[in-house]
């Protein structure tokens, strides 16, 4: 099976928004946690602005690939 560039950049976005959707329901439940000295292990504000600036650029890469 060969993929082109293209669909490897069109599966990587789809892989980065799913990793940012994670990452917001992950830190939405965090910030509503009822105990608030627990403290998470990751910072998942900043998980998601990684995944979707990485959305962007794959998204820029699909578009730009002919």
């Amino acid at each position: 099976m060969d993929f082109s560039d293209r669909e490897i950049a069109e599966v990587a976005v789809g892989l980065a928004l799913v990793v940012a959707l994670f990452a917001g329901i992950a830190d939405w439940r965090h910030r509503r946690r009822d105990d608030l000295d627990r403290v998470a292990w990751f910072d998942w504000r900043s998980i998601q602005i990684f995944a979707l600036i990485a959305a962007i650029v794959a998204f820029s890469v699909a578009v730009n690939l002919q």
